[in-house]
């Protein structure tokens, strides 16, 4: 449509193709500046989340192991009045897919299949909204021939893959497990490695100290994670987690099925084949946010110490039988030309111009209490120049109002930063302890921050009228675009959780006000935020907008376009309101990957369009829960909606 023309909706929902028996859901996980989309899908819940160094962002002393950890987790941390039922999807998985248990017995079971497998997409140049893209799948080969457990022979279509984003370079990124190796039984070499592209980025080689070798067990079955990228001096960098040491593999809590974690290491050393070893399948690590140089994956660094450490828990990372962790989930390097103001002038310098910022958490120490908790982290030029190639290049900012402990109250589990843009918007989550609930609900707050300021502190999205947010809602942050952009997830109900049941929720934007926000482009999204749902509403209950509905975004790049998820009704819903039924309460939905494109310029001063907001109202049939998907058992809680609805 011409820009100058009114459009009916602001974005459209593309589909996205999606390679055949990958699994039964797909969702897209990032979008890069040419709008191709990545993702991965799935046949089964989780058990414990593949993007997380610490289980649920919680557990640093890795004793969730078992169903009653499960059902223990749901009760302290979300409070729902079914956490039986929770745990018992999370353990056992979906229609024999997925689920914590077939993880935990893959060793003797011997039939371990991957339940999240990665996809690419990519669109020919130049091509409509309806273009079908050219779709791939990530990591079908072995992932490492390093090490391999038992000697055994690799299992094919065993190792789970996830997708987090689009590098600065237009390679994927995310992480692989090492798949299982058969020798008469299956052993792990590794549950996540980060990758970007076809490379695999490794543990470090030497201990914390800087000079001794690091223990064997580290090399060999260590995790790395990777999140993001970022150029500076002609070189391009990744930045993720990665183990430094061992856990604390003494404590008794953390064995499974009385799988005794001590044989792991014999004399202090670690035994030679671990990965062979049925007490060793469940072994963890502590670890550092870490930066690697893409040409050299083998050798990355540390990018910060952990915080307010005591006596020797910088040589060891354990306090307590707990873990010191940490990890990058952003990185930004300021560039002032970027985006130039609406009067065609440069945003001011900050003194970080041309300097990696990075943002994620870092543990900081209180007493005996280890603290994951929100962090920028800023090039350390207290003594002397920054250098890259050196540890701990950076030092750890802890962002205000995101701390875990207010006064002597913990309020917070664990609070993360999770993305950064040019104009050093920070963007974030608080996990609200499920001791101290808030209206209702033990949800997690998203914020904003402000990195140019020498004390960051975060501000919380909420209610300010006309507003998607209310007091209590939680949702994910997940991604923000150098227009001030942020999308991610939202509850869409106000019922209670903590002592009820799990809310629904919708993929959200948000246009920021902000350093570098451009008027007229907010101004097409009326200065708000809004559900998703709302923007592709063209009032067609035939059209093809109406025939999804968006429940989760998780990135967007600077021409608007957003990576979703999506309820799909192959009929189309029956009308174009929010709570609109699927054939009457027959038809089956179905979770797809979409991406979201906009129907209009953004950048065009004179571009106009008429956003409508759907409906509420309920329909006069009454709601009945029929088949449940794994989506909805997503260990953050941030996809609950229907998968069937029939009847009554």
């Amino acid at each position: 449509m011409a820009s100058y023309g009114a459009n009916a909706n602001l974005y459209d929902v593309v589909p996205v193709a999606v390679p055949s028996n990958l699994g039964i859901e797909s969702y897209a996980s990032a979008i890069d500046e040419n709008g191709n989309v990545a993702g991965d899908t799935r046949d089964g819940t989780d058990g414990i989340p593949f993007r997380d160094e610490a289980p649920f962002g919680v557990d640093n002393t890795f004793t969730y192991v078992d169903w009653y950890d499960l059902e223990s987790y749901c009760y302290q941390q979300l409070g729902y009045n079914s956490c039986e039922n929770w745990a018992e999807r999370e353990w056992q998985g979906i229609n024999d897919k997925g689920g914590l248990e077939r993880e935990r017995e893959a060793y003797y079971f011997n039939n371990y299949q991957a339940n999240a497998n990665s996809f690419l997409t990519v669109y020919p140049a130049n091509a409509d909204n309806t273009a079908t893209g050219s779709s791939s799948q990530l990591f079908t080969t072995e992932p490492s021939s390093e090490y391999k457990p038992g000697g055994g022979q690799w299992v094919a279509k065993s190792n789970d893959v996830v997708v987090n984003k689009f590098s600065v370079d237009g390679e994927v990124i995310g992480s692989t497990s090492s798949g299982y190796y058969d020798f008469g039984h299956y052993g792990l070499a590794f549950r996540e490695r980060g990758f970007v592209g076809t490379d695999l980025l490794l543990p470090p080689k030497l201990a914390l100290d800087g000079t001794s070798p690091i223990s064997d067990i580290v090399t060999k079955m260590g995790r790395t994670m990777a999140f993001d990228s970022f150029s500076y001096e002609n070189k391009t960098y990744v930045v993720g987690s990665a183990s430094v040491s061992p856990f604390d593999y003494s404590d008794s809590g953390k064995d499974y099925d009385g799988r005794d974690l001590g044989q792991c290491f014999s004399g202090g050393v670690a035994i030679d084949d671990p990965g062979a070893s049925s007490n060793c399948q469940n072994f963890a690590f502590s670890t550092k946010g870490f930066v690697w140089d893409i040409a050299t994956p083998d050798a990355g660094v540390a990018v910060s110490k952990w915080s307010n450490t005591k006596n020797d828990d910088a040589e060891t990372g354990l306090r307590d039988e707990k873990s010191y962790m940490s990890s990058v989930r952003g990185a930004v390097v300021p560039d002032n030309t970027l985006i130039p103001k609406e009067d065609g002038t440069n945003p001011d310098e900050t003194k970080y111009n041309g300097k990696p910022i990075l943002v994620g958490y870092n543990t900081d120490r209180d007493d005996n209490n280890l603290m994951m908790q929100a962090a920028i982290f800023y090039p350390d030029e207290d003594s002397g120049a920054f250098d890259i190639t050196k540890p701990d290049a950076w030092k750890t900012v802890f962002i205000n109002n995101a701390r875990v402990k207010s006064g002597s109250d913990y309020i917070y589990s664990n609070t993360k930063a999770t993305d950064i843009n040019n104009n050093l918007l920070v963007i974030g989550e608080s996990k609200r302890s499920g001791y101290i609930p808030e209206n209702g609900a033990a949800a997690n707050r998203m914020f904003v921050a402000d990195a140019s300021q020498d004390t960051p502190a975060a501000t919380y999205l909420v209610d300010t009228g006309e507003s998607i947010f209310f007091r209590g809602s939680g949702g994910e942050a997940k991604a923000v675009n150098n227009y001030n952009e942020i999308v991610g997830t939202i509850d869409a109900e106000t019922a209670r959780e903590y002592g009820g049941k799990q809310r629904r929720h919708r993929g959200f934007i948000n246009p920021y006000d902000f350093e570098g926000t451009h008027v007229a482009r907010r101004k097409l999204f009326e200065n708000r935020a809004w559900w998703l749902d709302d923007l592709t509403n063209d009032e067609k209950v035939s059209g093809t907008n109406n025939h999804y509905r968006v429940i989760a975004a998780s990135d967007i790049n600077d021409k608007g376009e957003i990576s979703a998820t999506a309820l799909y009704c192959a009929g189309g819903y029956d009308n174009t309101g929010h709570n609109a039924y699927c054939g009457e309460g027959q038809g089956v939905e179905t979770i797809v990957a979409v991406k979201l494109v906009p129907t209009v310029d953004l950048n065009d001063d004179k571009a106009t369009a008429t956003i409508t907001p759907r409906s509420v109202a309920q329909e006069e049939i009454s709601r009945q829960g029929g088949s449940i998907g794994p989506w909805m058992l997503g260990l953050l809680g941030l996809i609950g909606l229907r998968r069937r609805l029939k009847k009554q």
